[in-house]
């Protein structure tokens, strides 16, 4: 273009440039792999274990060694969740993060669910940010296809609570977490 400025043509042509390295050359058989995926997800299957992604993955020409890289690929898209660290949730497969996500905020957000258990957990909760397993357990009840135990280590993995001990509760056995962004600001 005759008329452009020759510093806004050196700039286009420099994005221009950088965005042919954010390419990614994925395999064929990966994107297949992706595809059933998402219709799994479509069909509000929210988790598989990770043996149903191993033959997903065979079924679609993947060697079975490599599946580990191809959830650990779509994890870093933010297309799955898959936490191979985690003692809980090293045999799932999360297919809609959005569900998991609005699955933990059942106990972060404390909305709609003072029903569950007694309001003493609730006031201990509240009042001084310990989170008791009976009340997580009953909260989290209707999120099936992950153990709540996976939930409380997801937790504890991002630093969004720490496992403590303390004599708030009766029963000194049940284990318990400090989760400080359930504590009132002032």
């Amino acid at each position: 273009n005759n008329g452009e400025d020759p510093g806004f043509r050196r700039v286009r042509e420099s994005i221009l440039q950088f965005a042919k390295t954010l390419v990614v050359r994925t395999p064929v058989s990966w994107v297949l792999f992706r595809k059933i995926i998402q219709m799994f997800a479509q069909q509000s299957k929210n988790v598989i274990t990770f043996s149903e992604a191993k033959a997903i993955g065979v079924a679609c020409k993947i060697k079975g060694e490599d599946i580990h890289k191809v959830l650990m690929f779509y994890h870093d898209l933010g297309v799955i969740l898959y936490y191979s660290r985690i003692k809980n949730l090293q045999d799932k497969v999360i297919l809609s993060p959005r569900w998991f996500v609005e699955s933990l905020g059942k106990v972060l957000t404390l909305q709609g669910r003072e029903t569950y258990q007694t309001q003493e957990m609730w006031d201990i909760l509240r009042k001084k940010g310990i989170l008791i397993k009976p009340l997580y357990v009953a909260v989290w009840r209707e999120c099936e296809d992950i153990d709540p135990e996976g939930m409380m280590e997801l937790l504890v993995h991002f630093h969004l609570a720490a496992l403590v001990k303390t004599e708030v509760y009766y029963d000194l056995n049940a284990p318990q977490y400090f989760v400080p962004s359930v504590l009132p600001l002032f």
